[in-house]
């Protein structure tokens, strides 16, 4: 699955087009990575109400403090997450891979590191920046191999086959795919009108969902078929095309989630790809979807999930909500619901900065 975070976080903040991802990835050919065994911490909070979903951290070096999950296979038998220096010091981080009770420090070279991508053999994607350009890669079998890209990129998502997706990292930047493992860019065809795009998440049988920037700074939703042919994303009835953003972040068995705001309100929006319908749901910032359909993101400040019969789950955290001002989000979710990953706001530190933690949730 895809990290669909760090592109919803960028598009909810700036409407803007112009605006390079926030989350830069991952680091330039390296021959393995170094593992570092380390156990799941014991579980922090209690499950929420009559919904038993018990949270537990990410292992963390003992240097270190803030964290973030970046990627998770459909399974969830693999979890890609970052952690970042005390007080954040310079710009670095180190990325992590946890599988069957390990964490696996994947060691990326540069700033900014972050692993975006993963699938269930382990075969991850992100990207890094290098000499002042942020380059793309894959890391499969124990190395790390650069993907080429014209001017730079960044990855978002890997299938189950090791097809990539991603962008160029340009001033308009290209919606771009790596396939059949070639480790050189195909940039995506845009609808005419389009001016710069960017490719989300890719399905296993290789559809391809992201979103178009028009001019004047619209974004609508967009799907590459394996067939070659594209089309727009249909927009949720009422939905005024003049004043509307429409995002597509994630896609997972024909299931497509994103984001959409219009005349102010922000809200979830969830396609069905097969039957050819669109609907505005409960949860107002949607981060991922498996393939029944099932949407995690928030509802502020609270990580939650949408049921098939549309009940929304708020999933506990580390801080009392009402202390929680900067919000848990659930990023990742697993293909039956059970598995859920993502960050949780733990409080200041003693600098008074804000500390984040990677974790999951297990749910009955």
């Amino acid at each position: 699955m895809s990290n669909a975070f760090g592109q919803a976080i960028e598009l909810r903040a700036t409407r803007n087009f112009k605006r390079r991802s926030a989350f830069a990835a991952t680091g330039a050919l390296l021959a393995a990575a170094a593992a570092a065994a380390v156990p799941f911490q014991a579980a922090h909070a209690a499950p929420a109400g009559d919904d038993a979903c018990v949270l537990q951290e990410l292992p963390m070096p003992e240097d270190r403090y803030f964290s973030l999950v970046t990627a998770m296979s459909g399974d969830g038998d693999v979890i890609a997450y970052r952690v970042y220096p005390p007080q954040l010091d310079g710009q670095e981080r180190a990325t992590y891979l946890y599988e069957d009770g390990e964490a696996v420090e994947v060691p990326l070279p540069g700033t900014e590191q972050t692993l975006s991508g993963v699938n269930s053999d382990g075969v991850a994607v992100g990207d890094a920046w290098v000499d002042g350009l942020l380059v793309p890669y894959v890391f499969r079998d124990g190395e790390l191999w650069e993907l080429g890209v014209e001017g730079g990129g960044t990855t978002t998502g890997v299938n189950e086959d090791g097809d990539i997706v991603g962008y160029s990292d340009q001033e308009y930047p290209q919606p771009v795919a790596w396939r059949d493992g070639s480790l050189k860019a195909e940039t995506l065809p845009l609808p005419k009108g389009a001016v710069s795009g960017v490719a989300s998440s890719i399905d296993e049988d290789g559809t391809i969902v992201g979103t178009y920037h028009t001019e004047d700074g619209f974004s609508r939703p967009y799907v590459w078929h394996p067939d070659g042919t594209a089309e727009e994303l249909p927009m949720p009835e009422g939905a005024d095309p003049a004043d509307l953003f429409l995002t597509a972040s994630d896609i997972a068995d024909g299931w497509v989630g994103g984001n959409m705001r219009s005349a102010g309100l922000e809200t979830g929006v969830r396609w069905n790809l097969e039957d050819g319908t669109v609907e505005v749901i409960d949860v107002p910032f949607v981060l991922a979807i498996n393939e029944e359909g099932t949407v995690a993101g928030q509802v502020e400040p609270r990580a939650v999930f949408q049921e098939e019969d549309g009940k929304v789950v708020e999933l506990p955290g580390l801080v009392d909500p009402a202390d929680n001002w900067f919000g848990d989000y659930a990023t990742e979710i697993d293909d039956d619901g059970e598995l859920i990953a993502g960050q949780v706001y733990a409080g200041q530190d003693a600098d008074d900065v804000h500390i984040l933690k990677a974790v999951v949730w297990t749910c009955d």
